[in-house]
């Protein structure tokens, strides 16, 4: 089997724009569902994240142009621009077949993520 490589374009969007583990799981939820609205609850709730760590999330996707925030409490995936849209849709393709290297390349840029990222579960988890 040929291990494919992540093109130098999803790195840079990844390594730029995305940042962190959380930020990438909320963009691909709404990509994956576009189009239906979320809640902040509802976003928080699907992915297990606390409700504080899901609304950054979705303030900074929203301040890079990739979510609107309509009426003030509903979200959704809206890119600003044709460019933003396509790195999305090959990053959503890419995913579920690279994820480790995805996951790698966010990972890679700051140890301290790793730590952060377990530690967001962990938070997550402790309230069940």
């Amino acid at each position: 089997m040929v291990k494919q490589q992540i093109s130098e374009g999803i790195k840079k969007f990844i390594r730029e724009q995305i940042q962190t583990v959380p930020k990438l799981e909320v963009l691909l939820l709404l990509h994956r569902e576009q189009a239906r609205a979320f809640t902040l609850a509802e976003v928080a709730n699907e992915l297990g994240l606390e409700t504080d760590t899901a609304w950054e999330q979705l303030a900074a996707l929203e301040a890079i142009g990739l979510v609107e925030n309509f009426d003030k409490s509903n979200y959704r995936y809206h890119p600003a621009d044709r460019k933003l849209r396509s790195i999305v849709d090959r990053l959503a393709i890419a995913y579920p077949k690279q994820r480790v290297p995805i996951l790698s390349a966010i990972l890679a840029e700051d140890p301290n993520k790793v730590r952060r990222f377990v530690e967001a579960f962990k938070c997550a988890r402790s309230n069940d």
